[in-house]
Parts: structure tokens; sequence; C-alpha cells
């Protein structure tokens, strides 16, 4: 049904996160463009077509922002894996088992994928993730694969067999094959070799039907724009064929991994670019490339400059040469495309910021870069000027507060990594701290904004723990994350993330205030209706 031209949503708790009118009760849009926000009189009807909604006193904030997302990961996830998570099984065998009833519904010789979470070898059983060994007991006439991580997966012989390792087979760089110390036979267990090695990938049309179906996640806890991650072909292509379709209702900013999914040829040349020509650039728009310097510190693989505990002379891996870096960055900058810079380790941090650093004056690409996990930690002071001062968005993961950042204390500890996520600090240097999940779907609310807002702001972690508490940030903040800062990251701030005049009518109608609940409260928020470019996209059921 065609919406009516004029549309007027009154008798609301509007919270904009426009600093000039922070609080309205109503809304008028046209065509999807926010004309007026203030008080239910002066956002009148104005034609005989408009239609008046009312929202009965219900709570609305401009649609939230998910800066850092990989949909065709949580495709992988959660609609094409195996469920190997510890919600599900809690041991080695619990995982084969699991498996093991997915290997018998598949045909001989077809890919057998499981999906596991962060740090799980701390809470299994055994105490240590599966190896080739393991997966050997789902068959031996199906490859299989479990995945902790993106950067940590596990094959069985056959399926090893099939990428072409065996004992002699090389790292890639800034990648590791583990091998047994005394035989080194290859284990299974890989890091960060998942795209060299050319790790199995579903194909384009069920990865898109996987993206349908996690688009309607995000719509549901009011998520209405992305940032979105691409880091195989397979994901570029399945994103461009819904939205040929007219299946992708998100708004999604790509950033497709450079070299991989783009050369930097592609890029240099505009061939990157002419992909997207004739697809709606508010849907679907490339604004960027993600380039890895280093690999996860779940894999054990980020760079660091001391050596990995209990691992003497081993210091995580680097993938590029520091002029190798400067170029790639160079390049993309030239295009006129956004840098987003993959650096986890202290050592990779250091390298992300010296190649932006090196663009000096020379910009002619985005106004602002980002490197994506800045902000978790190693946060010197040194190091938060020297962002300030190049103008690079920290991207560092609030979700990953209440899940993953315990791991990143006991795995190296606290006076090595500094503080975790200091949000506060970050905030106060006059840096935008925009809100992302990076979520693949490690745990089912990960890509959920409201739970990640009140740790934020709580700095309370799964396992009860407070976190830095100084740290802390307010529900405005936590609320700017999502949306504000959000938008900025991705460069369109004049677009998105408040409820503004001129703005896109994207917003979400929330169950409460979430300014006016109870700290502890936020994660439970619920969303009534997602409404993007003037149209509702989700009701709750």
């Amino acid at each position: 049904m065609t919406q009516p031209h004029d549309v007027r949503v009154v008798n609301a708790n509007v919270l904009t996160m426009d600093p000039r009118q922070p609080r309205a009760e109503a809304i008028g849009f046209r065509d999807g463009i926010i004309t007026a926000v203030g008080s239910t009189e002066s956002v009148p009807a104005d034609g005989r077509n408009t239609r008046t909604v009312d929202m009965a006193g219900a709570t609305i904030v401009p649609g939230l922002i998910d800066a850092h997302s990989h949909l065709d990961l949580m495709a992988y996830a959660w609609e094409i894996a195996t469920d190997c998570r510890s919600s599900r099984v809690d041991s080695i065998d619990g995982i084969v088992d699991a498996l093991c009833r997915t290997a018998a519904r598949t045909p001989a010789g077809t890919w057998v994928m499981g999906m596991g979470e962060h740090y799980q070898n701390h809470k299994l059983a055994e105490g240590r993730y599966p190896d080739k060994h393991d997966l050997d007991r789902v068959s031996t006439t199906h490859p299989v694969m479990y995945r902790a991580s993106y950067h940590l997966n596990v094959f069985n012989s056959l399926g090893l067999e099939l990428l072409g390792v065996d004992d002699d087979t090389p790292d890639a760089p800034g990648g590791r094959i583990e091998r047994d110390p005394l035989t080194r036979e290859a284990t299974g267990r890989t890091y960060d070799m998942f795209s060299p090695l050319g790790g199995p990938q579903p194909a384009p049309a069920e990865l898109a039907e996987g993206i349908r179906r996690v688009q309607e996640r995000y719509l549901s806890v009011g998520v209405t724009a992305l940032g979105d991650i691409v880091l195989h072909a397979e994901g570029l292509d399945a994103l461009m064929d819904v939205e040929r379709s007219g299946g992708l209702v998100l708004r999604a900013s790509l950033y497709p991994k450079l070299p991989v999914v783009a050369s930097a040829r592609d890029v240099a040349s505009g061939r990157l670019a002419e992909r997207f020509a004739g697809l709606d650039p508010d849907r679907l728009r490339l604004s960027g490339v993600k380039i890895f310097l280093d690999g996860g510190l779940t894999a054990g693989a980020a760079a660091l400059y001391e050596d990995y505990p209990g691992q003497p002379g081993y210091r995580g891996e680097l993938a590029y040469r520091d002029e190798e870096v400067r170029e790639l960055v160079r390049t993309a900058d030239e295009a006129g495309l956004q840098i987003a810079i993959h650096a986890i380790g202290d050592r990779a941090l250091d390298q992300a910021i010296e190649a932006i650093e090196a663009l000096g004056d020379r910009r002619r690409g985005a106004p602002r870069h980002r490197i994506e996990h800045a902000g978790n930690m190693f946060m010197t002071k040194e190091r938060i000027d020297r962002l300030v001062t190049a103008r690079i968005v920290p991207v560092p993961q609030p979700a990953f507060l209440r899940t993953t950042a315990p791991g990143y204390i006991k795995h190296l500890g606290r006076d090595r990594i500094g503080p975790v996520m200091p949000f506060r600090t970050l905030i106060d240097q006059g840096l935008p701290v925009p809100g992302n999940s990076d979520a693949i779907g490690i745990t089912a609310d990960q890509h959920h904004p409201f739970p990640a807002m009140q740790t934020a702001v709580t700095r309370r972690v799964n396992d009860g723990e407070v976190l830095e508490a100084d740290e802390a940030v307010s529900v405005e903040e936590a609320l700017r994350m999502y949306t504000t800062w959000a938008a900025y990251s991705l460069g369109r701030e004049a677009e998105l993330g408040s409820l503004s005049a001129g703005k896109a009518a994207d917003f979400a109608v929330l169950s409460r205030d979430p300014t006016e609940v109870p700290a502890d409260e936020i994660g439970a928020l619920t969303v009534a209706s997602t409404w993007i470019a003037g149209r509702e996209v989700y009701q709750a059921p």
C-alpha cells in the first residue's frame, strides 16, 4: 500500500539527538525527509493527504546505526552454520555431536560448518578448541569447519586437504597455520588464514537469502543503517543482489576488504566504484575500503610489541610492511574513499596511525578516516593525541565490553593493555565513539544496541564484574554512540543520526525512555516499530 504524501507523528516523546532541540512531541515528514520537528501544534496537517500517527506518548529515537557490521558473516552464523555456541554446548564432544547431526543430513563431499564463539576454549570442558582429530570424528567424507571467531577457524583432515594444506604449507602474511610443536603436523587450527586458504563460502544466492533474514534481526532492535565491512567477494555479490531485487531495507554503507574483495588496481581505476552504478545510494553505497593490518587477539594473532604470554618470541602477525600500508592508504584516499583500518595490537595501531598521518595535508578522500578496534585497549595519551591531530575516528566495540573484554584482560593483563575500552577518556578528548557491534553471530544479541549501551553506562560485564568504572558514559552519550557519532563515522552526519529537518525520517519507537529507566534496565528496552524513510518497516508482533 502506498504511503500518503505527508505524514505527521504526534503525541510522542521524541529524543531528537539534535542539541538545538533535544526534545519534541511531533515530527512531520514528506517523501521520507523530515520537514518539521516540534510541538503537535507546530507540525500541522498541511494537506488533505496527510496521515497522522498518534504515538500515545511512546518514546522515539533516531534510527540506530551500527557503524561496523558484517551482514554476510551474520547470515553465515545464524542462517547457514550449525550452532556450536556455549549456550548450546559445553564440551568438544557437544560440538562434535551437533556437527554430526548436520553431517547426517548433508550430502557427502559438502562442507559441514559450525559457529562457536570468542574465547570458547575457556568455556569448554576440555579447556581448549577442537582440532582436526576432533572434527574427523564428525566425518571423513565431509569437509568440516568450526569457527570460534572470524580469525580462528578449525578444519578436519579432509577440509585441510581440499584447501591444499599440508605440513609444509607456508603461513600467509598476517596469518598462521598451527602446527604440533613436536611433529610439525598441522593441527587443523588456523589463525587469520581463512581468506588466504580460500575457506568455504556459501554461494551468493544462499548468502543473499540469509542476509534478508538477518536484516529483520536488525530492524527488530531499531537499527536502520549500517557501516558494513565486506570481507569476501561472495558477500558483496549477495548484497548487490538483495538491493537489485528490492529486498534491501536497511541503509548500508559498504567497506569492501582491500585487496581481497577489491584489488588496489580496481580502487585506483574506479572499477570498484563503477560496480555500484545503478544501485540506490540511499540503500547501498560504496563508502570506503577496509584494510587488515593484523589478526585478532581472540586468535592470538594481533601484532604486539612484546611476546604473547607463554609464547617466547611470538608477537603476532603484521600483514604488511610500513611502506605497503602507506601505499594502500594513499591509493584509497586518492580514489576519494574513506579508509577503515583494522588494527588491534599496539604495533598495528601505530602502523595504522602513521599511515594516515603520512597523508598530511594531501588528503583527497573522505574528510576523516577510521581505525577499527582503536579504543578497545592500548590507548596511551600519546596515541589518543595523535588520533585527535590526524582527525582519525577510533571505532572500538561497545558490544565487546560485555563479552570479550574480560578475555583481553585474562590474555594479556591489565598492566599491559591499559584501561579497557576507555570511552570516557576518548570522549573527553573530543573523539566521537561510534556505536557498533562487529557482530558475526557470536552471541544472540551481539548486534543489539541497547545491551551494549547499558554496558557502556554501567561498565558491568556478563559475569557481573565492573571494568574501569571511571570510563563510564552517560545515557545520552550512549545514545549518541549509535546515532550522531555513528553517522559521523560513516560520513553521513548530514543525512542521518538525529531527528532534524532535512534529514531522513528514520526512527525507532521504544517501549520506554532510555533516559528515565534504571541504567541496568537499558538492555531490556524493546522496539515497538522501526521506520526508514518515513515508512514503517518493522512492527513488533
